[in-house]
């Protein structure tokens, strides 16, 4: 299992929300790459970038820094936010990116989806959901769609991977949903990473222990020091051992 840090950019800093709110924002690098080469220095393997701008407006608003990050460092990186077209894709792509997550076309555009599925490598379905419904444009707006609805989906679209986060939870550290996990890779054959609410060592744990968890997405955790990413990196390691 893979131990992922996420950095979430905001009108270009590095950013973690509470629970989705962009009025409950903490800002904890002015440097994404400086964030970015951080994390690697740390040990990370790979990592995650969100456009918290370009999820809300449906354009990669900090593209330019995204592409900056996936030129230098030397790890994978797995971008997602405001990616809705092919030209877009295309773009991150040629920077580097190894992986791109689609959020709101999974609704919005799902001939978008397949189409980039066959085209670009490494295409990862990002479903986020409230109270088991997914939400869209950067978690403002709720669906009626439930996640098993879009996950069912997700094949016949050509997605083999997928990122799930639990809004409420996210940036509570108060630990993961367990139990969703559980019932979401016993329902789709896609590989799964998490997302929202990993706290400590021990959530890390309690995640591996679910066969199908390919990854774990961990923000606030890692900058607020309750999570040790050389530490979490070195249990997902004894764990596949």
């Amino acid at each position: 299992m893979q131990i992922i840090p996420a950095i979430d950019i905001l009108n270009g800093h590095v950013v973690r929300l509470r629970q989705g709110s962009f009025d409950e924002v903490t800002i904890y690098n002015a440097d994404p790459l400086d964030q970015a080469k951080r994390w690697i220095a740390a040990g990370a393997e790979i990592i995650h970038v969100v456009d918290l701008n370009g999820a809300v407006t449906g354009e990669p608003v900090n593209i330019a820094t995204v592409e900056a990050i996936a030129r230098a460092v030397d790890v994978p990186v797995q971008v997602g936010g405001g990616i809705r077209s092919l030209e877009t894709l295309e773009r991150l792509y040629d920077a580097g990116v190894a992986r791109t997550v689609l959020g709101t076309a999974l609704v919005s555009d799902p001939d978008l989806v397949a189409a980039a599925c066959e085209r670009f490598p490494g295409i990862v379905a990002g479903i986020d959901a409230r109270n088991g419904l997914v939400a869209i444009e950067g978690w403002k707006q709720g669906t009626t769609r439930t996640v098993s609805d879009v996950v069912a989906e997700l094949t016949d679209l050509g997605v083999r991977r997928l990122v799930y986060t639990d809004i409420a939870l996210d940036g509570m550290q108060t630990g993961p949903n367990l139990d969703a996990y559980r019932a979401l890779v016993a329902s789709t054959a896609v590989a799964v990473i998490a997302s929202g609410g990993v706290s400590t060592i021990d959530d890390i744990r309690a995640l591996t222990a679910i066969p199908g968890i390919e990854g774990v997405i961990a923000g606030r955790a890692l900058y607020e020091g309750t999570l040790d990413l050389a530490e979490a990196i070195t249990v997902a390691r004894r764990t596949e051992a």
